[in-house]
């Protein structure tokens, strides 16, 4: 491929879109050893077959999977270059630097699910349209201008949301037992930070809701995405926090509030803390880089 990015190197926009088969031996030789990302993952099985895992569950990949891949997630990839099919990263800043056009990725269920079920099957009538989708992103990646950031963006928007529909379908009628992996606690951990992280910002109540001592909690979060339960709580506080100084223009007290912090001077030494910035130098910085 001529050209795999959209952004300058300051941007702190990630979006990539490659050929599984033009992945090198180093490149599958890392896959083999157990990492984590702080960025999204797709990986399309076309042909040929790989193996996922993560620290408790495998799954094989057949042709026609599509696999969804979060950040945090230690996990492990098997695959030959006899495996065909396409690959897609991207992180956060590029979902949502387009206030417009943002759909939280949580909402999509895809990477985020209580049953950590992150595969889906593509089915002929369906392969058609996704591979459009994938063919329309390459060919604009190979000569970019000022409109493919945004049309990119929205190519990927509306792959996710065929996805979702394949996803959907696959699974609504399939009402299985909790999964009581580890896997999967992690992912409903994820899922109650997501409902209760304005009210409850310590580990306690959620290893209460999980129906395990904190410890444990810690612990497992720490092997599982290889950080403590506590910073996974506080990174989503932070990441709100972001938005909306980005996408808003409520002042850093308004924000203290809304998050449910009623000391606002221990809100903004909390911020700075965190992320080495004071809110004010954050709202700044983040709208001229995308703006």
């Amino acid at each position: 491929m001529k050209n795999n990015t959209l952004f300058g190197d300051d941007s702190g926009k990630i979006f990539t879109i490659r050929k599984i088969c033009d992945f090198d031996e180093a490149e599958i030789e890392h896959n083999l050893m157990p990492h984590l990302h702080d960025f999204y993952s797709i990986f399309w099985i076309e042909s040929g077959e790989a193996i996922h895992a993560t620290e408790f569950v495998e799954y094989s990949l057949k042709a026609d999977t599509i696999l969804f891949v979060p950040p945090g997630l230690k996990h492990r990839l098997e695959m030959d270059q006899s495996v065909g099919g396409i690959y897609m990263l991207f992180n956060d800043d590029f979902i949502r630097y387009n206030r417009a056009n943002h759909v939280p990725l949580k909402d999509y269920r895809l990477f985020n699910n209580p049953d950590f079920k992150s595969l889906i099957t593509v089915f002929p009538e369906m392969r058609a349209k996704l591979k459009n989708i994938t063919d329309l992103i390459f060919a604009e990646m190979q000569s970019p201008d000022e409109y493919s950031e945004d049309i990119v963006l929205n190519l990927l928007h509306l792959f996710l949301l065929e996805s979702r529909r394949i996803f959907d379908h696959q699974y609504q009628e399939t009402k299985e037992e909790p999964d009581s992996t580890p896997d999967a606690t992690i992912i409903r951990f994820k899922q109650l930070i997501e409902e209760h992280y304005i009210t409850e910002k310590s580990v306690s109540p959620y290893a209460e809701m999980l129906h395990i001592n904190p410890s444990c909690l810690n612990e497992l979060t720490k092997r599982t995405t290889g950080i403590t339960a506590g910073e996974l709580i506080r990174n989503r506080v932070i990441d709100e926090t972001k938005k909306l100084l980005y996408s808003s223009s409520i002042s850093g007290k308004e924000i203290a509030f809304k998050l449910g912090f009623d000391d606002t001077a221990y809100f903004s030494r909390f911020f700075r803390k965190y992320t080495g910035q004071t809110l004010k130098e954050f709202r700044e910085h983040s709208r001229k880089k995308y703006h």
